[in-house]
């Protein structure tokens, strides 16, 4: 049952945040619920990496939380993708 559940978040977030990458201009033209759906997109499929063996990252936190540590890295001047400033707001 859980691997549906990561499946099905991970396919409403290929929909809100679509195929392509979500750089950081993409990232600040999204609404919040959009920013939400986004990282619970990008914590369903860490879910479904360390289902499978792999990651090693823990996201325990709320996406709320998460989406403001990414603006954070963003209004510091970070220019990464949303995919790779999320790795780092993991707990180990």
């Amino acid at each position: 049952m859980r691997r549906r559940s990561a499946a099905l978040v991970l396919l409403f977030a290929l929909l809100a945040c679509g195929a392509e990458r979500v750089d950081r201009a993409r990232w600040q033209r999204m609404s919040h619920d959009d920013r939400v759906l986004c990282v619970k997109s990008l914590i369903g499929a860490e879910k479904v990496k360390n289902a499978k063996g792999g990651g090693g990252r823990v996201y325990d936190r709320p996406a709320d939380e998460y989406v403001a540590r990414i603006d954070a890295a963003y209004a510091n001047g970070d220019r990464r993708d949303v995919a790779q400033v999320f790795t780092e707001v993991a707990s180990r």
